[in-house]
């Protein structure tokens, strides 16, 4: 009976993050829709809105309020896997220490978001506010992960994937410095300081002050990364071709950066309109998670993880342990 109730309580968990994760990826595309819209003025103070708890219906009031609410609303679920860890998961620390990281990080966030509403939507605070909220995320991916795994049986190690699990961790901190870079052109107004793209007002090099310098820059980080990205894929492709999960995400990383090269032209070419702007962080958000998946799977590959299905089961025996001696004597 005390297994069966451990059992639903880890099943509870496994649905709690697994829902939290979604949640805060629709929170952080939220933000964007916030500032897309110019709507993070809309409520000059905080954590009340206009002085009152239940703010003015008005368009703009009610998406800043609404990107509040759902911070809110993550908290609490945040506050909830503490609880369902500490009492499930008395064996695993790092599932409770990462949930109460968890919570200290959107704890931080809140406090971020208040500060940047004070201090008018300042570039460096709007860059730290999107860090934050995609390190958040990130770690919510990771403890889905271990959530999910937690019951599976390791396999053998496979030391191609050692490699590949480097070139996925680079890759994905250059896609986490891109978004930064992503969220001080937004921050600091520079999403327009040219009107052409991929050139810059006709030329192949940018030339002004520095706002086009910020922009430029956003550019050429993009490029960078996209080519680390097609580079990452196509390394998926030659050598985890046994490792379905890692191929097919890192295919779909690839598929994303061009669909994302391709959304921050028409941020260009429709002079920043709402849509597309919220969209071009939707997808970095969603680049970055995918890249965040990469490493894990490729973590598990090079420890001893995935089988050709992405399922884990027993490992076969090895020499190394009683069991393949016994069978290596019986032969």
């Amino acid at each position: 009976m005390e297994q069966r109730d451990k059992d639903t309580e880890a099943g509870v968990y496994r649905w709690l993050v697994l829902i939290t994760l979604l949640t805060t990826y629709a929170l952080i595309v939220l933000g964007g829709v916030v500032r897309a819209t110019g709507s993070g003025d809309a409520c000059p103070d905080w954590p009340r809105c206009h002085g009152e708890l239940i703010p003015p219906f008005e368009t703009a009031v009610m998406i800043e309020f609404s990107h509040r609410l759902v911070a809110s609303v993550v908290g609490f679920m945040v506050l909830a896997l503490v609880f369902v860890a500490w009492r499930t998961y008395r064996d695993r620390p790092f599932m409770i220490w990462g949930s109460v990281t968890a919570l200290v990080l959107v704890v931080a966030q809140a406090i971020l978001g208040g500060m940047a509403v004070l201090n008018d939507l300042h570039a460096n605070i709007v860059m730290a506010h999107l860090a934050l909220a995609s390190t958040v995320l990130a770690l919510l991916i990771v403890l889905t992960f271990a959530a999910w795994t937690a019951e599976q049986s390791a396999e053998a190690m496979d030391e191609t994937a050692v490699g590949f699990r480097t070139l996925a961790l680079v890759t994905a901190l250059a896609t986490f410095g891109l978004l930064l870079t992503g969220a001080y052109v937004a921050g600091s107004g520079a999403g327009l300081a040219f009107r052409d793209w991929p050139l810059f007002d006709g030329q192949l090099m940018p030339d002004g002050g520095r706002l086009a310098m910020i922009h430029a820059t956003h550019r050429f980080a993009a490029a960078m990364t996209g080519i680390l990205i097609g580079f990452l894929a196509l390394r998926a492709w030659q050598t985890q071709r046994k490792h379905r999960a890692i191929v097919a995400a890192s295919l779909f990383a690839l598929g994303l950066v061009i669909l994302q090269a391709l959304v921050g032209a028409i941020n260009v070419w429709t002079l920043m309109q709402p849509a597309a702007m919220a969209s071009h962080l939707a997808l970095a958000v969603g680049l970055w998670a995918t890249l965040v998946g990469v490493t894990l799977h490729a973590h598990l590959a090079a420890e001893g993880g995935l089988t050709l299905a992405g399922r884990r089961e027993p490992s076969p025996a090895r020499p190394d342990t009683a069991l393949g001696r016994a069978s290596a004597q019986g032969s």
